[in-house]
């Protein structure tokens, strides 16, 4: 017991000289540090004073004003409650004024489709002899390619009525 008081109290100086100086904002912030741990998790300690400047609070006070400002957040109610509207109607487009999120999924739905052919097809031929396992990799190969050039060209038309819809800055 008496080695573990011993280790706690730090060595008192050996010459008479005073400390040297310590600034008090570093005293402060050792007591708030010492407080700090008698206080469960979550409190807080006791806000910081500001600056004496008119010019910290205000900004303080701008910057957050949207939290107390009930038209700004009323404005951006009605936005968001416009793009829900938006999006449950199909109004909204990723690409552009041709393409719409209906053509978005059906691409998707090629995707997924091509993919659970490729499974299939491949798992199919893992069941056949090795003499017939070479023409129907070939005629798997045929479908999957058919049904990627079909993937393919839905996904350049979305890509092209993106590029028709942006306006050209630069001419060259």
């Amino acid at each position: 017991m008496e080695e573990k008081n011993k280790k706690r109290k730090s060595p008192k100086p050996s010459t008479n000289q005073p400390p040297p100086p310590v600034a008090a904002r570093k005293t402060t912030a050792e007591a708030h540090s010492s407080q700090r741990t008698k206080y469960r998790r979550g409190v807080r300690d006791k806000p910081r004073p500001q600056s004496q400047s008119g010019k910290s609070n205000q900004s303080a006070r701008i910057q957050h004003s949207f939290l107390t400002d009930v038209s700004d957040v009323q404005e951006m109610e009605k936005g968001l409650l416009g793009l829900l509207n938006d999006f449950h109607s199909g109004k909204l487009q990723a690409f552009g004024n041709e393409c719409s999120i209906d053509q978005m999924e059906h691409v998707r739905e090629m995707q997924e489709t091509l993919a659970r052919l490729q499974f299939d097809l491949y798992g199919e031929v893992d069941e056949l002899p090795e003499d017939q396992r070479k023409s129907a990799y070939d005629t798997n190969m045929d479908k999957l390619l058919s049904n990627l050039e079909e993937l393919s060209s839905s996904i350049q038309k979305l890509n092209l009525a993106d590029c028709q819809d942006v306006p050209r800055t630069s001419s060259i």
